[in-house]
């Protein structure tokens, strides 16, 4: 049941490609017993023709062997006795009566004797027929012999001038110069060629073997022996197979159409005596072959009947599934699209049920808290979010309405941020509550900038004011000042002298002191020059960190560097000097003895940090806004000019200063600088 259900749940593909599979399984099947069977039916075919072949070539062998021996026989006699006839001629030149009388002693048919001109001078006339009366010419036959090449001849089988049948032809060399030529009756002979020869050999197994369809001997001019039914068989050149047969040397098989019947056909050339005889050629009824392939051709009858009851049956269950399938990949999609979104939002969201536990946390979220999907998902909100106790609060209040924003402080990332969050009831089924979902935006960033903006807007506003002031104090102070020189040198007066010198020179003093305000003032109100080098951060806070610790020393505060950015910047060294000592001097003043201040160098991501964290007062929410300005100070002794100075140069190097503060428990200022 179990292995039901699952092969259910399977893809409509994967099932048609088990189907197919199996479908490919049984064809192949098929087509390789076809061909082993086939093979096999070939093989015992080719075996059985090769011995019918052999059989048929050692019979063939045999009657040419009996054939040629009494045809031997035969021509030596006849030439014997032309030799006899010779010798008589030697004793005494024969005439026509002599050769009729020994042609009928001997048994020779006919008998001629020739000059050596070729001119017939004396033959014997047969008594079944009247004397020849034409003159026959030997040289047609007869020129090896009178030419003296050769001592006799054997033309061999020749029909009869007259018609009177086949004759055996012999000549031999006359000693008195000439030939003496015969020849004799070899109708006896051919008729044993006809009993004994293949002919006769060929027409036997041909007619008495049931499985052979026909039997031919050929050679290049056409057929030589046959069965009836395959009498007029083509010549060897006319077909390119059987040529290919006649020049291979070796049996060839083929199946072949004759007359719409189809014929396995074994082709062999046929030598006797190292002399190609021809060719012979056996066809079979392939009856073995026709019964497999009706078998097969059942069998794959039988494998489509089951491939379409398959296949409608793979077509209901696709039809059935399809729309199970279009559904899941509807969802699949939804889910795919709504986690496309959440991954790829620029702010954090995250997800809690009823019962508080976190369920989704996207892309964003986890680089905002530092955290994992995969680590937190299943956990309790107060767990993941401890450091961010607003958060939960947030979620709490969302169980009870509907939605709302909220700004709020969060820890997260090691630092002091500023959220805004947008809660959200998930409603369920029935009006219940599936949880919350929060929306969370960084405003940190946001809100720093804007500090920043609104920080160099006082700056440049200051720096302005300050510039414009000091211009236009500057001329009447100075007038000033040169007339109460004037009243001390020039002027002498008649009573209380020592009291009227103390307020000129007062005058003079209190004027340069004017003077070096303006200064300040003008310095202020244009950018500070720098002198950039390329510097090691951590080798800079180290070598400075002497300077920086007698400062704290002097009022009992413990100081420590921690420099490990491993990062190169341009500053000016002596102005950054200046605003870590600025930094420095104010962190002593808010420190308490015993207190602690700590400089750091580290990175945050593509920017360092040179880091003043110090663990006194603390500066209150009101005054952060302030601490930049010109002449703000919290202390009566303080010029309020050294944190604007600072923010000034930092700024001039590409840089923002960062400050984090909590009233009792201490402040950190972070310069932020870019690498090099």
């Amino acid at each position: 049941m179990f292995q039901k259900k699952k092969l259910m749940t399977l893809h409509p593909k994967y099932l048609g490609g088990i189907f197919a599979l199996f479908v490919l399984l049984f064809l192949g099947s098929a087509l390789f017993e076809y061909h082993y069977r086939k093979s096999e039916i070939e093989h015992i075919m080719r075996e059985e023709a090769g011995l019918l072949m052999h059989s048929l070539r050692e019979g063939a062998e045999n009657a040419l062997a009996g054939y040629n021996e009494n045809r031997d026989l035969l021509t030596g006699s006849l030439i014997d006795q032309l030799r006899l006839i010779d010798r008589l001629d030697r004793q005494r030149e024969l005439t026509s009566a002599d050769l009729t009388t020994i042609a009928g002693k001997s048994g020779i048919y006919r008998l001629n004797i020739f000059d050596r001109n070729g001119r017939r001078i004396a033959f014997s006339a047969p008594p079944d027929h009247a004397p020849l009366l034409r003159e026959c010419n030997p040289d047609l036959f007869l020129q090896p012999v009178l030419s003296g090449g050769k001592d006799s001849l054997v033309v061999g089988i020749r029909q009869s001038f007259s018609g009177r049948g086949p004759r055996l032809i012999a000549a031999v060399k006359r000693s008195r110069g000439g030939v003496i030529a015969g020849n004799a009756d070899a109708t006896r002979l051919l008729e044993l060629r006809s009993r004994i020869g293949v002919e006769q050999l060929i027409r036997r197994i041909g007619a008495g073997t049931p499985g052979i369809a026909y039997i031919i001997w050929q050679d290049s001019t056409g057929v030589v022996a046959a069965t009836p039914n395959m009498s007029n068989k083509a010549a060897i050149l006319r077909d390119p197979f059987l040529d290919s047969a006649m020049k291979g040397g070796l049996p060839v098989t083929r199946m072949i159409d004759t007359g719409g019947v189809k014929v396995y056909e074994v082709a062999s050339p046929f030598y006797h005596d190292m002399t190609s005889e021809g060719l012979l050629r056996i066809g079979l009824k392939p009856d073995h072959f026709t019964t497999a392939l009706d078998k097969l051709r059942n069998r794959l009858l039988m494998l489509v009947g089951f491939i379409a009851v398959g296949g409608l049956v793979l077509f209901n269950l696709v039809i059935a599934r399809r729309d199970e399938a279009a559904v899941r990949e509807a969802y699949r999609r939804v889910q795919t699209f709504s986690s496309a979104i959440l991954e790829n939002m620029a702010d954090a969201v995250v997800t809690v049920d009823a019962d508080g536990i976190v369920t989704l946390v996207n892309r964003p979220a986890e680089a905002l808290f530092r955290i994992s999907s995969n680590d937190v998902q299943g956990k309790p909100a107060r767990e993941v979010f401890a450091g961010c106790p607003e958060l939960l609060s947030g979620i709490s209040s969302a169980r009870e309405s509907a939605s709302f924003n909220r700004e709020f402080p969060c820890s997260a990332d090691g630092r002091e941020r500023t959220l805004e969050g947008s809660f959200s009831l998930i409603a369920g089924r029935g009006g219940g509550n599936d949880g919350v979902i929060v929306v969370l935006r960084d405003l940190t960033e946001h809100r720093a900038m804007r500090q920043f903006i609104e920080r160099q807007e006082k700056l440049r506003a200051m720096g302005e004011l300050a510039s414009g002031v000091a211009h236009e104090i500057r001329n009447p102070l100075n007038a000033i000042g040169i007339l109460a020189q004037r009243l001390d040198i020039e002027f002498s007066p008649t009573a209380d002298e020592p009291e009227y010198r103390h307020l000129v020179r007062t005058v003079v003093s209190e004027v340069q002191r004017v003077n070096t305000i303006i200064q300040r003032f003008l310095k202020f109100g244009r950018p500070p020059r720098l002198v950039p080098e390329k510097t090691d951060l951590d080798d800079f806070v180290r070598s400075y960190a002497a300077v920086l610790q007698c400062e704290a020393e002097k009022k009992g505060v413990g100081f420590t560097v921690e420099a490990g950015s491993n990062a190169t910047v341009m500053i000016d060294r002596e102005q950054m000097q200046q605003v870590l000592l600025n930094i420095v001097r104010n962190a002593v003043d808010a420190t308490p003895r015993g207190g602690i201040i700590t400089i750091s160098a580290y990175r945050r991501g593509e920017k360092v940090v040179v880091g003043i964290a110090d663990t006194g007062a603390g500066i209150a929410e009101g005054q952060l806004s302030e601490i930049f300005n010109l002449y703000f100070t919290t202390r009566e002794e303080g010029s309020g000019m050294g944190l604007s100075i600072a923010n000034q140069i930092v700024h001039a190097h590409g840089g923002v200063i960062e400050v984090s503060s909590r009233e009792g428990e201490g402040s950190v200022f972070s310069v932020l600088l870019p690498t090099a």
